[in-house]
């Protein structure tokens, strides 16, 4: 009886997702700002909240040379961001109006995707010379 019992408790388990294995780990950023480092393979959000209707929106100002990427449009509870290379990068956001104008508020980022966080890095390295 008792087999069976784990079995149904661990089968719970991964059907509500948080035994899923590809499921995306999410960093969470502060608000104001800061230090973060995000692996490759996870998911960075930056709780900078957009308020619907009120004319402004987040906009990334720096940097040109891109070490993650926004997922899509900020939503009510941020933005996401993903690793596309390894490397350290200054982010610096505006909110800003939609119709231009100076900013309103401004966030800044140090953000570190480290060199070895990558599957491939981790996998092969040891063939590595």
């Amino acid at each position: 009886m008792r087999p069976f019992i784990a079995s149904v408790i661990f089968l719970t388990g991964c059907a509500t997702g948080s035994m899923d294995p590809h499921r995306w780990k999410t960093v969470e950023a502060p608000a104001s700002g800061g230090a973060v480092t995000v692996s490759h393979g996870q998911r960075l959000r930056l709780p900078l909240a957009t308020k619907a209707n009120d004319g402004y929106e987040w906009h990334r100002v720096e940097p040109e040379i891109l070490t993650i990427m926004t997922e899509g449009p900020a939503d009510p509870e941020g933005i996401n961001f993903t690793p596309v290379r390894s490397g350290e990068e200054k982010l610096r956001l505006e909110y800003r109006p939609l119709a231009g104008g100076p900013a309103q508020r401004t966030v800044s980022y140090t953000v570190t995707v480290p060199n070895d966080s990558a599957f491939w890095f981790r996998r092969f390295s040891m063939a590595l010379p």
